[in-house]
């Protein structure tokens, strides 16, 4: 499931002001708190979706969608519908082509999911695979984590 980035921010700026503010002591560190608010608070309306990264998922989506229609050809009526719902999506931007197949992907593999079962394994390998490249593609972008110096953090408080 994929958070929008605007979601993930609310939820932060919300954690900090209902969890973190209420245990933070000086009057400074609560000031630069809420100085840490209003930046993601501005910050919320102007991140952009990276488009290399949508075009991306985007190409592995179509490609793996084509794919399991070469799959479909004993089940004419799912071949149609993913067919009809490919025409629709956009060509461009990068972001809501790839939000666009997303859709077309879910629908695809609800309908597969209807199918017998040799028929529904052939058109879901090439959709699985493509998932399974997305999540690589998604978790390379991550930053390593810094729960090493949250440790730290409280290790030095402690003492």
């Amino acid at each position: 499931m994929r958070v929008p980035v605007e979601r993930l921010i609310d939820g932060v700026v919300q954690t900090l002001i209902d969890a973190v503010l209420p245990d933070v002591a000086t009057s400074f560190a609560r000031g630069q708190l809420w100085a840490a608010v209003d930046v993601l608070k501005n910050l919320r309306d102007r991140v952009e979706s990276r488009a290399d990264l949508a075009e991306a998922e985007g190409d592995s989506a179509g490609a793996a969608l084509e794919r399991a229609l070469g799959a479909l050809t004993s089940a004419p009526d799912v071949a149609g519908r993913v067919r009809a719902a490919l025409a629709d999506v956009p060509a461009a931007p990068a972001v809501a082509r790839a939000t666009a197949l997303r859709a077309v992907l879910v629908d695809a593999l609800t309908a597969i999911a209807t199918l017998p079962e040799d028929t529904a394994r052939a058109a879901r390998a090439p959709l699985a695979e493509h998932l399974g490249a997305q999540v690589m593609r998604d978790v390379a972008v991550l930053k390593p984590s810094m729960l090493g110096e949250i440790s730290q953090e409280r290790v030095q408080r402690a003492t």
